[in-house]
């Protein structure tokens, strides 16, 4: 999944935000770019927070080898090793090969650094790379591990929406819904309201009406103030008109 700059990526999701039908039309279309957005804002916040409340050598180790990794493998792919986007390169099996060797890498990464917040950005990392080569079981086992090493942090909530995003592309709805409700649960999560307001839109579509009015009904009462999409306002008003 390709990288961010910090502040392209605060004005993309303020614009998303802000937006009607137009953008969540191109959000449905587009729902990795959006991740991938998200990611690029939450790694910066992990990062800051790793150093200001984590000063240990073992957490300094592991961030270091992280950002020794990311910005390596940025440059393999042809991008800047300090921010922007990555390119797709135009030899395929270059991208291929390099993306591969990248996965293990950034496992090895995340085994080693074990309960460690760059230890899990790893994993995640490692689940980004194997999606992108099809390989989603292993994709999804990737940010399982993430969750799980995370905790209750924002790393974890961005794990569970990876997973929502693979459990939707394999036709999984109500599987989808659960993440991202598991990342809507997590206080440090800035997104909650977008899990929620995700949570609603794949209950509907797994058939599960008492569910996404329920997800819902917790959007408007804990975000009354939060712009939610107009299809997924017109999905629950189908529902309440039946009921």
């Amino acid at each position: 999944m390709a990288s961010k700059d910090p502040n392209t990526a605060a004005e993309t999701l303020a614009e998303i935000e802000a937006t009607g039908d137009k953008v969540a039309e191109w959000a449905s279309e587009n729902a990795i770019l959006i991740l991938g957005t998200i990611a690029a804002v939450l790694v910066l916040a992990a990062g800051i927070g790793f150093y200001v409340q984590h000063g240990t050598e073992a957490q300094d180790d592991a961030a270091n080898a992280l950002a020794l990794a990311t910005s390596q493998y940025r440059q393999a792919m042809g991008a800047n090793p300090g921010g922007g986007p990555i390119p797709e390169p135009a030899n395929l099996e270059l991208a291929e090969r390099t993306r591969s060797e990248f996965v293990e890498r950034f496992s090895v990464l995340g085994q080693k650094h074990a309960g460690t917040s760059a230890g899990a950005l790893a994993l995640l990392e490692a689940g980004n790379l194997q999606f992108d080569l099809g390989r989603l079981g292993d994709a999804g086992s990737s940010f399982e591990a993430a969750r799980s090493a995370a905790g209750r942090t924002a790393i974890a909530a961005l794990a569970s929406v990876r997973m929502a995003a693979l459990a939707e592309d394999q036709g999984k709805p109500a599987d989808a819904a659960g993440d991202f409700e598991e990342a809507a649960n997590i206080g440090s999560y800035p997104l909650r309201a977008n899990a929620l307001a995700d949570a609603a839109r794949c209950w509907v579509e797994a058939g599960e009406a008492d569910r996404a009015l329920a997800a819902f009904q917790r959007l408007e009462n804990e975000f009354p103030d939060h712009l939610v999409p107009p299809y997924i306002e017109s999905l629950i008003s189908e529902i309440r008109a039946r009921s």
